[in-house]
């Protein structure tokens, strides 16, 4: 009995040990899930501030190109392209980025503290305003890294052949991604470079030069302000919120007793309501993102709340923010498919559910519905809580603020306000193929018709050759097989009227089709007379290309000819100055050991050998006049007086020996002791 009791503790602790273990195992587990599942989206995005001609943007979940408008928020991982004859502007906080026509585009990063651009081909001009961005902005080629210095305006191109780089104002560094021993290039203000890499970094420095798009992006930087301006706009809103530099030319702010200041568009339509004209994309970051159709709609349906105010709708921005959170819009949503707008008599089926949204109020709290934490709330909702102060007004009460789609393909209307009522809110918005269902079609695009861009505009691929053309293509064909299937922009071909509407809503190049529309005789005479134009403008710029590059492979090879030229001179130096040094020293060593005096003039002799010398000399002498009297016949004596002694005859000149001793200088002859004169001085 005692030893069933023991076991049953026994059992009851091993159940209770695995318990525990089991608990602590899955606490470990949501606590390292707890990361992942508040994993912050994106609190910064870009917008398209202005689109010329035809741009795309690569959808990473439907794997196609779609359509890029004005208003398009651009986020981190995007990448956008550009045809032919079409160029984008792009606005980020203060910063603004320009992309010439057949260029590649990627937003590695786009986030708080760094922005990094890869440029995979065309050209990409960058006005950075502040020395914050100066901090945050990187762009990335094949080559290297480009780094901004101080304020100004930049351009990056991406070449087949290299990177080129203008400082056209400002200074920039660059930075070889190979080779960890290469030394960073410096631009000054106003120069160019371009840069390459052939066994090592190589270097070409240039003056600045003008061309079609660095004189479009003067104008544009111009146009929009070299620096921050101090607009009545800042005042209220930070020169980071993007979108932000558009609210004074196109409103005006007031003081509201209840809101604060509010900022009140200068023309809307009639009947006009936030959030009803423009149009829902899908964004994998937020999920429906609102794209509005005014020039001016990206602030304020990205930032702050709208109110109705005096019979009319204001935007509040709300308390000031340095940097605010972007949001993809701030709405709530109503309808559902348990409730339906209108009734359906005789009818086999009930209608399709619809979808409907208000924008939201001050002091109203937006619940994000994608992945977020608790501080990503919190930064979003910048004004005080609604429930510890007073209860907002909602703009769901307020006649015409609520907007909804009617059915498949209808476009967005005002819901009646005798229809409000059954209308229930929703916890979050539609999922992507309930609401991509409902969308409006997008406008068809005439591919025919000549391409909208501004005349004095001066565009590269006019002088493009046919084979440049070609390589075009083939390098437009060669990137998406680089990146995991992904299909190139298509233009799409002229649409018949009636268009079905895409899945994603906003259609792609896949999305419309139809026959072909008439053209004019004259017209087409026209075209072939630009297209020959072109052409012979291409050549003309073929040829040149092929002089450049011939002119700058001329100019490496003369220079790598100097570089060995001038090491085989100093090499020959080092060797003739090394042969001099031993010369020198092998010599004065012979001196040292020498017997016989130095023929250097000015070595003096020591006064010892002098007397020695002297001395032998007239022992010379003395044996040359004896052997002379000996072989010379004796001559008759003459008679002399008694008095007079006889005189020997003076010797005759004859050749010194060899051994009679070295040539001495006059200066040396005229210094001996007791004044002895040279010999043969004598006999002269």
């Amino acid at each position: 009995m005692f030893a069933a009791a023991w076991n049953q503790r026994l059992a009851a602790w091993r159940s209770g040990l695995a318990m525990y273990m089991g608990l602590m195992g899955l606490a470990a587990l949501l606590g390292a899930a707890a990361p992942a599942a508040w994993a912050d989206p994106p609190t910064r995005a870009g917008r398209v501030a202005e689109v010329t001609g035809d741009a795309w943007l690569f959808d990473a979940e439907a794997k196609e190109w779609l359509r890029v408008t004005r208003n398009q928020t651009v986020a981190e991982g995007d990448r956008l392209r550009t045809d032919e004859r079409s160029r984008v502007s792009l606005r980020i906080g203060s910063t603004s980025l320009w992309l010439d026509e057949r260029s590649d585009l990627e937003f590695t990063q786009l986030d708080e503290g760094r922005v990094l651009l890869q440029v995979a081909k065309g050209d990409l001009g960058l006005r950075l305003r502040s020395q914050e961005a100066v901090n945050e902005y990187r762009v990335q080629t094949r080559e290297g890294m480009v780094f901004a210095e101080r304020e100004g305006l930049y351009r990056v191109e991406q070449l087949d052949r290299g990177s080129r780089v203008f400082a056209m104002q400002g200074r920039s560094r660059f930075e070889f991604k190979r080779g960890e021993q290469s030394q960073p290039v410096w631009l000054q203000d106003g120069e160019q470079a371009e840069l390459w890499w052939a066994g090592g970094p190589r270097t070409e420095r240039q003056v600045l030069r003008g061309d079609g798009f660095g004189d479009w992006l003067v104008s544009q930087s111009r146009a929009e302000g070299d620096s921050i301006s101090a607009g009545v706009s800042h005042r209220y809103v930070s020169p980071e919120m993007t979108g932000a530099e558009d609210l004074d030319r196109h409103g005006r702010w007031e003081q509201s007793p209840e809101y604060g200041h509010v900022w009140i568009p200068t023309v809307v339509s009639a009947g006009w309501a936030p959030y009803r004209h423009g149009r829902w994309v899908w964004s994998r970051h937020w999920g429906w993102t609102w794209v509005d159709d005014a020039p001016w709609g990206f602030a304020p349906f990205h930032y702050g709340r709208w109110v109705s105010w005096g019979g009319r709708w204001c935007w509040s921005p709300g308390v000031y923010v340095s940097r605010p959170v972007y949001a993809p819009a701030l709405v709530a949503w109503v309808g559902g498919p348990s409730v339906s707008i209108g009734v359906t008599i005789g009818g086999p089926r009930p209608p399709r559910p619809h979808y409907g949204w208000y924008p939201l109020a001050p002091r109203e709290v937006y619940v994000p519905h994608y992945q977020h934490s608790p501080a990503y709330q919190q930064r979003i909702n910048v004004d005080p809580d609604p429930v510890t102060v007073r209860r907002p007004r909602s703009n769901f009460e307020v006649p015409g603020a609520v907007s909804y789609l009617p059915g498949q393909g209808g476009a967005v209307q005002a819901l009646p306000a005798k229809e409000v009522g059954p209308v229930r809110p929703l916890p979050s918005p539609p999922a992507r193929q309930e609401l991509a269902a409902l969308l409006p079609a997008r406008p068809a695009v005439d591919a025919a018709a000549p391409q909208r861009s501004a005349p004095e505009m001066n565009w590269r691929s006019e002088s493009l050759s046919r084979r440049e053309r070609e390589r075009e293509r083939e390098r437009d064909r060669d990137l998406p097989r680089a990146g995991n299937g992904e299909v190139g922009p298509q233009r799409p071909a002229v649409v018949a009227p009636s268009v079905a509407p895409s899945a994603v809503g906003g259609g792609g190049p896949a999305a419309v089709m139809g026959p072909a529309a008439p053209r004019d005789e004259s017209r087409e005479r026209q075209d072939r007379a630009m297209q020959q134009e072109r052409q012979e403008r291409a050549e003309r710029q073929e040829r040149q290309d092929r002089q450049d590059r011939q002119d700058r492979q001329d100019r490496v090879e003369r220079q790598d000819r100097a570089e060995r030229l001038e090491r085989a001179q100093r090499a020959e130096r080092e060797e003739r100055e090394a042969l001099a040094r031993r010369a020198s020293e092998r010599s004065s060593e012979r001196g040292m050991d020498s017997v016989g005096p130095s023929r250097n003039p000015g070595f003096e002799r020591s006064p010892e050998r002098s007397q020695e010398r002297q001395m032998e000399r007239q022992m010379e002498r003395q044996a040359e006049s004896r052997s002379r009297s000996m072989d010379m016949p004796s001559a008759p004596a003459m008679p002399r007086p008694a008095m007079e002694v006889p005189r020997p005859a003076a010797p005759a000149a004859m050749p010194r020996a060899e051994d009679a001793g070295p040539r001495r200088g006059r200066a040396e002859d005229s210094a001996r002791p007791g004044g002895e004169r040279r010999r043969g001085e004598a006999e002269r």
